[in-house]
């Protein structure tokens, strides 16, 4: 059996949720040289989410929509959408 090899990166993290929706969560990971474009980005993308009219005639989802503007300011990242697990 062949291990291959590992790889430790770090990265940082901008997790966006929201208080009164809880399955509005979700984890961006980016470049240290890119997080606080991302972070800007992210924080207009989830406020532009609930007024911008393009978002409700288009349908968009709110993970789409951030990973759309994400892509216009030609970010790199990788999403995931948190999802809590109750015991």
């Amino acid at each position: 059996m062949c291990k291959g090899e590992i790889v430790i990166a770090e990265r940082r993290c901008i997790n966006l949720y929201s208080d009164m929706n809880p399955w509005m969560d979700l984890v961006i990971l980016v470049n240290d040289e890119d997080f606080d474009k991302s972070k800007e980005v992210a924080e207009k993308a989830f406020d532009d989410f609930w007024n911008d009219s393009k978002v409700e005639e288009e349908c968009w989802a709110y993970g789409d929509w951030i990973e759309w503007k994400l892509k216009e300011a030609n970010i790199k990242y990788e999403m995931y959408f948190r999802r809590k697990v109750v015991l």
